[in-house]
């Protein structure tokens, strides 16, 4: 009877001690905290402000390209008077006339060249006018390859600064606030199924330079 006793008091000493060491265990294992990334884009605010900057600096780059394409067969002075027109803030209507026509001249110059080019006999002044025209518009498809190689270029360089302003003031934030609530991790909170610390709230109110109310 005594050592019936006995190995009741034991196992309940046991299941005592057992229940402790979950407790501890617990209690010293490493917290985990998750970031919404979706909701970082949608409310992080300078991240709205460098994608419009970014979308504008794309705008430029296609009316860049545009403009070249549609003076492709202009005269040096004609796609200058071309180039001031369209920077014009306030264009009259006799701007906006001169505008159409030097579109329509260009595109005329290339319907006239094409006719010249199909023509099996020419006369002298027309395969002169041939020759110019063509040699104008293999110079132009040559600087509007160069200009599309150039723009690209810098708009993958401009999304290279960008990208990097945004990712490391994310980083930034996400560490600070990890460090401050004494997180040992920091996932995406598409990547974790159950639990963690969302943290998202805070970290956005630390990139837009806001503080929690108390």
């Amino acid at each position: 009877m005594k050592r019936v006793v006995i190995w009741g008091l034991l196992a309940g000493l046991a299941l005592g001690l057992a229940s402790a060491a979950q407790a501890a265990a617990a209690a010293e294992m490493p917290k985990f905290g998750v970031v919404d990334m979706e909701q970082l884009g949608r409310d992080y605010r300078q991240m709205q402000e460098l994608n419009q900057q970014f979308q504008d600096f794309q705008a430029e780059q296609e009316r860049r390209l545009k403009q070249t394409y549609e003076t492709r067969l202009l005269t040096e002075a004609e796609t200058q008077e071309y180039s001031d027109l369209t920077s014009t803030a306030a264009p009259t209507e006799t701007n906006k006339k001169r505008l159409q026509e030097l579109q329509g001249l260009s595109g005329t110059r290339e319907q006239l060249l094409q006719e010249l080019q199909g023509k099996e006999t020419r006369t002298p002044e027309e395969d002169s006018e041939m020759k110019q025209w063509s040699t104008l518009y293999q110079q132009r498809m040559v600087e509007l390859t160069k200009l599309r190689d150039e723009l690209e270029k810098g708009r993958q360089a401009r999304f290279g600064e960008l990208n990097k302003v945004i990712t490391d003031n994310v980083n930034s934030a996400i560490q600070a606030v990890a460090q401050a609530q004494k997180l040992a991790v920091v996932l995406r909170k598409g990547m974790v199924l159950y639990g963690g610390e969302d943290i998202t709230s805070v970290v956005l109110l630390k990139l837009n330079g806001t503080t929690p109310q108390p």
